[in-house]
């Protein structure tokens, strides 16, 4: 059963309003008059078009594996399938923040304005990163997950999971309902979108350690925050 949902922007600004301040400059620095009018600019014009929605589909580990092997291109050896072992529930999901908001961010930087483009491309950024924590939540709170398992997204072009792979995943959730699109090359259209899975299991299962062969490539670590969030929001549910 596929479920749909949709989530107002000024809502989805508001949740994600920690990580784009941190978009803005020191007090001291001289730029930062300016970027901070680039980042109003930016919220305001996202608050007009942005169109957030989103659709996450339950799918059995069996099937899932087929998803996951997609063309055949992941690597010999990743995270995902180690977490896939004390897997409890899973769920397809693709989420897009809407044609309009990610054609402005084109249009800005097709007019030479790169500044109000990549201000407005980071908010967006921002914003789908959080609408990826909404269908989580949602997930989680739909599957009414035991003390100690969590709910995390995993999506390809990262960890090792192929970019390619996102056919297979198309090819069962069918996202167009959303107005989601692959080109050939397996990106995303609208730009702002972003797909995967949600994958219920214990704390422990996701909080493996970066020694993949994808590790080696990875800039980020993404994976150690996530996993100190989801740690917090255990603790948090138990006071």
């Amino acid at each position: 059963m596929r479920i749909y949902f949709e989530v107002e922007a000024q809502k989805l600004l508001a949740a994600a309003t920690d990580s784009i301040n941190d978009l803005e400059p020191r007090n001291d620095s001289p730029f930062a008059p300016q970027v901070r009018s680039l980042i109003e600019g930016a919220r305001s014009l996202f608050l007009e078009s942005a169109r957030p929605r989103g659709v996450y589909q339950p799918i059995d580990l069996r099937p899932f594996e087929e998803v996951y092997r997609g063309d055949g291109d992941n690597d010999d050896d990743t995270p995902l399938e180690l977490v896939l072992e004390d897997a409890v529930t899973l769920a397809l999901f693709a989420v897009t923040l809407g044609e309009e908001v990610s054609g402005h961010i084109s249009e800005l930087f097709a007019d030479d304005n790169a500044a109000r483009g990549y201000v407005l491309d980071q908010v967006a950024s921002i914003a789908a990163d959080q609408l990826v924590q909404i269908a989580r939540r949602r997930y989680a709170a739909a599957e009414g997950s035991n003390p100690g398992t969590a709910v995390l997204p995993y999506s390809p072009g990262y960890c090792g999971w192929n970019v390619s792979g996102q056919r297979a995943l198309f090819a069962v959730l069918e996202p167009a309902d959303l107005g989601i699109s692959l080109n050939e090359s397996c990106l995303m259209h609208p730009i702002k979108s972003v797909s995967g899975v949600l994958v219920a299991a214990p704390i422990e299962a996701h909080d493996f350690e970066p020694a993949f062969p994808c590790c080696a490539v990875c800039t980020t670590f993404a994976c150690r925050d996530r996993v100190d969030s989801i740690r917090d929001e255990s603790a948090t549910s138990k006071m």
